[in-house]
């Protein structure tokens, strides 16, 4: 039946692409102590691209039965779409493979509801003021492309995560300190516990407050800040920025722009990545590779348009949902790790800060370097060790300069932080302005 619908519709455009998915997944939520949501979903979709007079039209349905509906819809809107410069996949077959685990869609409401439990129970133990708040979500889903160049491939995909905090909300004071992480596979309840209460040590350090005045700091960021941290390298990075011109690093590949300790992978294969896959979001076999090497860019993520708008070859880095056409992005962003221990680097850390959340990073001027925000959670750090939390600080550092010309050192222990696995980076004449 599908073969004789895409025969069909290669009489009726130039060239189609068409995408399907489907999925279920089970949620819970407990909020202030108590269990606030459970939430059980399936969801399926088709959309199609379909090429016409050199251009192309979208279209899409929540209804995957609907193929006809939506082939005609994306045929109409062809000449109002973009051009076609670009061929859509080929036939080809991934030689690598992907864990994928089914337990992540046969998780039941009783066992997270009970984790729940037990992530309340673990807080309480060391932070009996904290109010407990914690979600867990399991899934599966399975995706298909197909294009009128040949391209037909199908991949399965499990995800299971999870994120404990430890919080409270007092007249002049918010705090919160949390564990997240998202994989591929189930995760066992005996980290989600410990996490906890590294939550909950941490929440105990924090209420604690420490004096800080503004000036220029060591700085030792976790992976959450260095997240924020690596904003610019991801954005510069793009393929859309890149054919825009707007990257400064258009005409940079094989030069050296940072530290050569600063290697970032795009690795859609890791074990425990949530990211990734066999495909990307077009069709287009994906693969391990540099980013930057020893401080040397290497490389961008292109969907097919943007590497032939570049002149580059096709990255496999398409990310899509039903509703949306691919735009390029990383898979799991793996940074490598250094040789120092985290002990290590908060005795270097001396008189300095340990930061661990930043608010409002997002309207910093990526493409600039820039990273400004408030530090949400940092601490002061004394005799190796976090003494107390700081607070109404900011920060307004440039990563490229930051990661360039100010490391220290870099942990060898590296912590997930959603799609990206990265260290402890500790960092050296970073201004803080403080009030």
């Amino acid at each position: 039946m599908v073969k004789k619908f895409t025969e069909n519709l290669s009489s009726l455009c130039d060239a189609f692409e068409m995408f399907k998915a489907s999925g279920r997944s089970l949620s819970v939520a407990y909020e202030n102590d108590r269990l606030t949501e459970i939430r059980q979903g399936e969801s399926s979709g088709m959309s199609i691209r379909a090429v016409k007079g050199g251009k192309i039209g979208f279209s899409y349905s929540s209804k995957p039965d609907e193929v006809d509906t939506v082939a005609s819809a994306a045929i109409r809107m062809a000449p109002y779409g973009k051009p076609y410069n670009f061929s859509f996949a080929p036939k080809q077959k991934s030689a690598h493979t992907r864990p994928y685990d089914g337990r992540c869609g046969e998780v039941s409401v009783e066992k997270l509801v009970g984790l729940g439990l037990a992530v309340k129970d673990a807080i309480k133990s060391i932070a009996p003021e904290a109010m407990a708040e914690c979600s867990f979500s399991g899934g599966v889903s399975q995706s298909r492309i197909e294009t009128s160049t040949g391209q037909d491939c199908s991949e399965q995909e499990s995800s299971f995560g999870y994120f404990v905090a430890a919080k409270v909300t007092e007249e002049g004071n918010f705090l919160s300190t949390y564990r997240y992480r998202s994989s591929n596979g189930l995760v066992g309840e005996d980290e989600i516990i410990e996490e906890a209460r590294e939550a909950a040590r941490d929440f105990v350090v924090a209420r604690k407050q420490a004096p800080v005045k503004a000036g220029r700091y060591r700085v030792l960021f976790s992976p959450g800040a260095l997240s924020d941290i690596l904003m610019p390298i991801a954005v510069s990075i793009n393929g859309l920025n890149i054919e825009k011109k707007t990257s400064r690093w258009v005409n940079s590949l094989g030069e050296r722009l940072f530290d050569e300790r600063v290697t970032l992978l795009d690795d859609p294969f890791h074990e425990d990545g949530p990211g990734g896959g066999l495909y990307d979001g077009e069709g287009v076999c994906t693969r391990r590779r540099a980013i930057i090497e020893k401080g040397v860019l290497q490389g961008f993520c292109h969907t097919l348009s943007t590497a032939k708008a570049c002149g580059h070859e096709p990255t496999g880095n398409a990310r899509r949902a039903v509703s949306t056409v691919p735009q390029p992005g990383l898979h799991n962003l793996v940074m490598a790790g250094g040789s120092a221990t985290r002990e290590q680097l908060l005795i270097q850390a001396e008189g300095g800060l340990y930061i661990d959340q930043m608010l409002g990073t997002f309207t910093s001027n990526f493409l600039a370097g820039q990273v400004s925000g408030n530090i949400s959670l940092g601490y002061a750090v004394q005799g190796g060790q976090r003494i107390g939390r700081v607070k109404n600080c900011a920060l307004n550092v440039n990563t490229f300069d930051l990661l360039k010309s100010h490391i220290v050192a870099i942990s060898a222990e590296r912590e997930w932080v959603g799609g990206q696995y990265l260290p402890w980076v500790l960092v050296e004449d970073v201004a803080v302005s403080a009030r």
